[in-house]
């Protein structure tokens, strides 16, 4: 008890302990990586702010050329200063700047212009962007241009042209991939710039081993770079070939048609998270050991008191119900002493009354249940000899005298004499005969038991008065004959004996009236008082308890089945 004592309450105290550490390390897991993500979501809106600017850059250069173009020039040669010195001023974000011409031929103020100004129709996607969104500024996918290198066209169409021209300025993605590197931070994040394709525009992560490939894809983990940018989740968790934990996040941009993905190494917050965790592990092992110590104290504190009134127990469990807890504490366990002794003085005087009156109680309760039932009995018996005599059918006297002598003997015997089934079976065949001579029916008895069941111990007279109930209610009291299946059978570990009749039956409110009690010298329809069924019901739960005794099973015009249920064993013994 002590120990069991004590292991409860290091239990309680250790649990409140752990479940306080783990909650608050848990809180404090949760907002370091909620503040994490919420610092990268911070720096992918910077970059978002970077593209954003660029792009109204790049879009004022281009009204700038198409403002300086008077419509209805000859030449667009004259455009070729204002382009270069827009390509000096903005040298830090652009590669080149030009106009491309139907012939897919370029015009332009740099070096690189003059030196790749013959037509070439990998300008033709770009000229046709322009053409078909003259209002607008178009973007080009990223791709590898023979003047510029890898890079993203911005085209424009030169309004007023003639013949069309398109405006177009290269962007230096080296240019955008540097200043990217100086927004993120390299110990946290990296950051990439892809297109809906999956082609990378700008960014790499050498850390975890993310480099485009020659086709300027990438790939994370298992995903590749086109399967990131289809996807519609904005958070995935992946894990890289040397199996270190990441997560991306994707933000698309405002102005250009590309998502921005950050790359966040999960490996720095677990080291950080795992410093942590020596804390919460010291925590929990200061717990131990107050827990230990609380524990020992409590226990020590209730396991006083409780072996004292063990003891005490232990003594009155061996006899001496004279037994005092002399204990003046004015605590609980003061109240429980006290409530003891109290206790113990009216089990002491309880025990004496119950000795007393018990076994007198049930005496008292058997016989008056016999004095009435045998009255009963041989009112109906005699009742039948005299119609028999009435009748003038002397041959049947004999027969029938003999059955009432047996019914007589086997009613006037000790009550508290147990019978058999068989013997109580016996009884009923003698009482259905005389039956059969006073209405001149055949009421035939159909006995069905199993093997074993016919030395099973009964109380007498258990048969009887259930068999009459279906002469009376079932056969209209002998007017209409049929036949009375008696039935003894085991069903879960109980023994049941069924009466069952083929007569009128009754409504449930009937049936549910015969088995409570009347009033006292509340006469039924014949004259007298009704006894019988109740009488049996009331024995069978004097002798076993209330789960036992009898059931009505009736339905008017479909018969009655009466059941009495008993335990297995003798008398009710298991």
């Amino acid at each position: 008890m002590t120990f069991k004592l004590f292991l409860i309450c290091f239990i309680f105290v250790f649990a409140t302990v752990s479940l306080v550490s783990q909650l608050a390390y848990r809180y404090i897991q949760n907002e370091t990586r909620s503040n994490n993500q919420y610092f990268v979501q911070q720096i992918l809106s910077k970059v978002d702010q970077y593209l954003t600017v660029t792009f109204s850059s790049f879009q004022t250069i281009l009204f700038s050329i198409d403002s300086a173009y008077t419509p209805g020039q000859d030449t667009i040669e004259s455009l070729k200063t204002e382009m270069q010195k827009l390509l000096e001023l903005n040298s830090a974000t652009l590669k080149n700047v030009y106009i491309i011409r139907e012939d897919m031929s370029i015009v332009g103020g740099s070096l690189i212009t003059v030196a790749f100004d013959e037509p070439n129709e990998e300008r033709r996607p770009l000229y046709d962007q322009a053409m078909n969104s003259k209002l607008s500024t178009a973007i080009s996918r990223p791709y590898r241009s023979s003047s510029s290198g890898w890079t993203v066209t911005m085209t424009k169409y030169l309004h007023g042209s003639n013949p069309p021209a398109a405006i177009a300025v290269d962007l230096d993605l080296n240019a955008v991939e540097q200043t990217i590197l100086k927004i993120m931070r390299d110990d946290l994040i990296t950051l990439t710039l892809i297109d809906p394709e999956g082609f990378v525009v700008a960014g790499q992560n050498s850390e975890l081993g993310m480099k485009p490939d020659p086709d300027h894809r990438m790939v994370f983990g298992s995903m590749s770079s086109r399967e990131v940018a289809q996807i519609n989740e904005n958070t995935i968790h992946l894990t890289s070939d040397t199996g270190k934990p990441f997560t991306l996040l994707k933000l698309p941009t405002s102005r250009f048609n590309w998502s921005i993905i950050s790359v966040n190494n999960e490996a720095r917050i677990q080291q950080s998270l795992q410093k942590l965790e020596h804390y919460y592990l010291l925590l929990l092992g200061i717990g131990l050991l107050i827990s230990g110590i609380v524990a020992s104290i409590i226990a020590r504190y209730i396991r006083k008191p409780l072996q004292y009134l063990i003891n005490k127990m232990k003594l009155i469990r061996q006899g001496h119900l004279d037994v005092k807890v002399q204990w003046k504490r004015r605590d609980e366990f003061g109240l429980l002493a006290h409530t003891f002794d109290l206790m113990i003085k009216q089990i002491v005087g309880l025990l004496d009354h119950l000795n007393v009156s018990n076994e007198s109680k049930r005496k008292l309760e058997i016989q008056v249940l016999q004095s009435q039932i045998n009255p009963h009995f041989l009112y109906n018996t005699l009742g039948s000899v005299c119609n028999v005599v009435g009748l003038q059918q002397y041959d049947k006297v004999d027969p029938m005298i003999r059955a009432l002598i047996n019914i007589l003997e086997y009613g006037i015997a000790d009550a508290s004499e147990w019978v058999t089934l068989d013997e109580e079976l016996q009884n009923v065949r003698d009482y259905v005969l005389i039956q059969n001579i006073r209405y001149n029916r055949i009421f035939d008895v159909q006995v069905e038991v199993e093997e074993g069941l016919r030395a099973f111990p009964v109380f007498r007279l258990l048969l009887q008065p259930i068999v009459e109930n279906s002469l009376f209610h079932g056969y209209r009291g002998g007017r209409v004959e049929g036949p009375i299946t008696i039935k003894a059978y085991l069903q879960d570990n109980r023994v049941v004996v069924e009466v069952r009749d083929e007569g009128e039956g009754m409504s449930p409110e009937t049936a549910d009236n015969l088995l409570q009690a009347e009033k006292p010298g509340r006469p039924n329809e014949r004259g007298r008082v009704r006894i019988g069924l109740r009488n049996i019901h009331q024995r069978i739960r004097l002798y076993y308890g209330e789960a036992y005794g009898l059931t009505i099973l009736s339905e008017p015009g479909r018969g009655t089945c009466i059941r009495a249920v008993f335990p297995k064993g003798e008398r009710g013994e298991a």
